[in-house]
């Protein structure tokens, strides 16, 4: 594939796959209202809509043999999340406010999801005892949201309205499709661009494509924090981490393996797990973020590429 089709076949792939995401959290978001979730189910599977994008570009690279692009998409737009969903809307609003249980709930899973995907990566723990230890707090996480008691109520606020029509619901099943076959298209084109340009998988997958591929949820959380909704940006940022390790790492692990040889964990990991510490503790003390902790946490990101780079 010539460069000139590759980059086509990428920008295609992007725009199908980006905008097939933003029909898809739509619908999941209205179904959610329409059958009568919690309103904390309806972030969730907004959560899940938006990161369609992501999770189907890591799984395309790992099943065609690009294990260390398919990992890196996964760890690095996780660290994109912490920089842009909760960093930059931060920087953007001024302050983003909310309360210290939300945090613990939400951070608290990614965190975990996070410590355990690390112990399998790094220290060679199996990958059903590990997508067990995940997929048990997240359960047990969801179930928290369906229950919906009144503290976690107060916290979290619908997206949609429960009269709204039943139009974008159709659209789930082809959007699913679409983003599908344009991750396809995007990972092809990029792994020929990067042979062509000279580029490390590592950067290709952890810093290229994670970012690019989480446009969606950035975008959508700097219009909800310029809404004064910080809720909602640290459910969806914190929400993304976790699906995002068990749908695109810890679920592979086991249906594919070889994760853990993937060049590049080690650091990835290291990186994602300090930045997760800094939000949470950045978030805890301040009941909230302002423009100094999300430049705190842009920074920490950009020092992330610098070391990619080196």
């Amino acid at each position: 594939m010539s460069t000139a089709v590759a980059l086509v076949v990428f920008a295609a792939g992007l725009v199908v796959s980006l905008g097939a995401s933003e029909l898809l959290v739509r619908g999941l978001g209205r179904l959610g209202a329409k059958v009568g979730l919690a309103a904390g189910l309806v972030g969730l599977l907004t959560a899940l809509g938006a990161d369609a994008p992501e999770i189907s570009s890591a799984i395309t690279a790992l099943l065609s043999g690009a294990k260390d692009v398919g990992l890196g998409v996964i760890l690095g737009s996780n660290l994109f999340n912490l920089a842009a969903l909760l960093g930059l809307s931060a920087l953007v609003a001024g302050r983003m406010s909310f309360r210290r249980l939300l945090l613990t709930l939400d951070a608290g899973v990614a965190l975990w999801a996070t410590l355990v995907v690390g112990l399998m990566l790094l220290v060679g723990l199996a990958p059903s005892l590990a997508l067990v230890l995940v997929l048990a707090v997240f359960l047990f996480y969801v179930y928290l949201l369906a229950a919906n008691p009144p503290v976690i109520r107060g916290d979290l606020e619908p997206l949609v309205t429960a009269n709204a029509p039943w139009g974008p619901i159709w659209w789930i099943v082809p959007s699913i499709a679409a983003i599908v076959a344009g991750s396809v298209a995007m990972v092809n084109g990029a792994l020929t661009l990067g042979d062509h340009w000279h580029l490390s998988r590592i950067f290709l997958g952890a810093v290229a494509l994670a970012a690019i591929t989480s446009l969606p949820n950035a975008y959508a959380a700097i219009r909800m924090a310029l809404a004064q909704n910080g809720t909602a940006v640290v459910s969806l940022a914190f929400n993304s981490n976790t699906l995002n390790l068990l749908a695109g790492v810890s679920l592979p692990a086991v249906l594919i393996g070889g994760l853990a040889s993937a060049p590049g964990a080690m650091a990835d990991i290291a990186w994602l797990t300090a930045l997760t510490l800094v939000a949470i503790g950045l978030g805890y003390l301040q009941r909230g973020l302002d423009r100094w902790s999300g430049l705190v946490l842009i920074v920490g990101y950009l020092l992330f590429v610098v070391a990619i780079l080196r």
